[in-house]
């Protein structure tokens, strides 16, 4: 089930990537980036850092912030 949210959730972000060419959208593996997630404090997956001018603005942690709904990312973004 955690590959099928992961697969949907994937989906979703890249709709919104070309819907919103201003803006970036990339997707790392924490577990094969080790030093990239401890900087930006990721520790349950799958975590979204929201950055804005070079911070993170916002976090959406887990799947029960996205609210259960498919499109819950796209209206949080």
């Amino acid at each position: 089930m955690f590959i099928v949210h992961l697969q949907l959730i994937d989906k979703h972000l890249n709709i919104l990537a070309k819907q919103h060419i201003e803006t970036r959208f990339v997707k790392i593996h924490a577990e094969k980036s080790p030093f990239l997630a401890e900087r930006l404090k990721i520790i349950v997956l799958p975590t979204f850092a929201l950055i804005k001018n070079a911070k993170v603005d916002d976090y959406v942690v887990g799947f029960d912030e996205l609210g259960g709904q498919q499109m819950s990312l796209a209206q949080r973004i």
